[in-house]
């Protein structure tokens, strides 16, 4: 057989083994897309979210809250933010801005300068609760190699990690079933939004994000 034959040959071979890869790719992504719409997740959403997290810059690693009676009422009062650099870059939390929605109002909270390390302290009994006055919030740092957040209230590594505490405004506290609609404002990144719902208060302190 002669040099172009074998080309000919090897060439046809190549061309059916990525037909196979090709179909069997397909096959892959129309089952786990069939799995996932039959168990109710959605895709789109997913997709979403991983955009929104990258284009941010920031990571939301968890959102906590805490029940507190209230006017005779069990509502959210503090809310607790986990946070992380989705790499090593410099994010400067004096210029982050944060906004929660309930539908009728939107706050827009900002940073009061205000930062301690967790120390002893169990996380919603923390000094730094009593400094909010429901148009800010506070910063605890969990992670801070370089003493950067602590010093000059600076993101700039991605193993950084720091809560955010905020103090909901009294028209904004939620009670069972109520959703807030909660947005990061970072420098650099653009704007990341996430729902919260308040779930049944088995416990005084819950799961706001997953």
């Amino acid at each position: 057989m002669t040099d172009t034959g074998n080309l000919g040959v090897t060439s046809g071979i190549l061309l059916i083994f990525l037909i196979l890869i090709g179909a069997v790719s397909a096959s892959v992504i129309l089952s786990e897309t069939t799995r996932y719409s039959n168990s109710g997740i959605d895709l789109n959403q997913i997709t979403n979210e991983a955009v929104d997290e990258i284009s941010t810059y920031l990571q939301i690693k968890d959102i906590v809250g805490k029940y507190q009676v209230f006017q005779g009422e069990q509502k959210i009062t503090q809310i607790a933010i986990l946070i992380k650099p989705l790499a090593s870059l410099n994010i400067d939390l004096n210029h982050m801005v944060i906004e929660i929605s309930s539908g009728d109002q939107l706050r827009i909270l900002y940073f009061n300068g205000k930062s301690s390390t967790i120390a002893s302290y169990s996380l919603f009994d923390h000094p730094l609760w009593s400094t909010l006055d429901g148009n800010d919030y506070s910063l605890i740092p969990l992670i801070d190699d370089d003493n950067s957040m602590s010093t000059s209230h600076m993101m700039n590594k991605y193993t950084d990690a720091a809560f955010l505490l905020i103090r909901l405004p009294d028209n904004c506290m939620m009670s069972y079933g109520d959703i807030l609609q909660l947005t990061l404002l970072p420098s650099p990144g653009i704007e990341r939004t996430v729902p919260l719902e308040a779930p049944l208060p088995t416990s005084t302190i819950v799961a706001l994000y997953e």
